[in-house]
């Protein structure tokens, strides 16, 4: 890490960009005025003063009232700590008021909303959410191993220990032979005649009603990234879990 890095680095902790630079060239000077930390960070003189008593306010400089004034930072391990609980209790604060306001706007309908994702996390996120919220039967298909992550296991092993009806499927035994040996799951390996050949990732059907299907996307660097759709309790929906059903030749039965 550089100079510049580390400046961004102490700007996403809270500082503006003149209290940063301050900062660092109190780190280098030890103790400083205005006219000295000027002279070693691109920060005016004038302008010094301002971020210094940001610094002072925020407990990361002390002020030595003497002709010219003087600065000296805290210990740096102080400093951490004071901008690391700032960081945390502003998060935290942050979060308490979207959870207050979360689904408060009556805004218009979106029953008929297709939504795409495009990170792994955040798929996995929403596999895990809408497995949470199945009340009754479930099925959870997938292409590779790599598709039963810590997270999905365990919340299929939750629905099932509920008295939900879980169904794993796959064409690849692989898959099938990573199912943990759990009273409640049900596997089932797709019929050869049904295989598909596409790059479906993994395929979510929760209670007849909601859907959520992946594919990997190759980009231009050769990679492959997986994204999604997933819909729920629209006519989309419901089309498209009689296709997956037809397709898997019922494997709920």
């Amino acid at each position: 890490m550089d100079e510049n890095e580390a400046i961004a680095g102490l700007k996403q902790l809270g500082l503006t960009t003149y209290e940063a630079r301050v900062f660092v060239a109190l780190q280098k000077l030890g103790t400083g005025t205005a006219s000295e930390i000027s002279s070693v960070v691109d920060v005016p003189r004038s302008q010094v003063y301002g971020a210094a008593e940001g610094l002072e306010e925020r407990g990361l400089v002390e002020t030595q009232q003497s002709t010219p004034t003087a600065y000296r930072p805290v210990r740096l391990e102080q400093a951490r700590r004071l901008l690391l609980d700032q960081l945390a209790e502003t998060g935290t604060e942050t979060f308490k008021y979207l959870e207050r306001v979360q689904d408060t706007h009556e805004g218009e309908e979106r029953s008929e909303s297709i939504w795409l994702i495009n990170s792994r996390d955040a798929i996995v996120s929403r596999t895990v959410e809408i497995i949470e919220a199945t009340d009754r039967q479930l099925l959870y298909a997938a292409t590779e191993v790599d598709a039963l992550e810590e997270d999905v296991l365990a919340v299929l092993d939750a629905a099932a220990a509920r008295g939900v009806q879980v169904v794993v499927s796959s064409s690849n035994r692989a898959v099938l032979d990573a199912v943990p040996a759990t009273e409640g799951y049900q596997t089932y390996r797709v019929p050869e005649d049904r295989d598909m050949n596409v790059d479906t990732g993994r395929v979510l059907v929760a209670d007849g009603d909601t859907v959520l299907v992946s594919t990997q996307s190759a980009s231009a660097a050769e990679t492959s990234q997986e994204i999604a759709f997933w819909t729920s309790e629209n006519p989309f929906a419901a089309i498209f879990v009689e296709l997956v059903e037809a397709w898997l030749q019922d494997p709920f039965e």
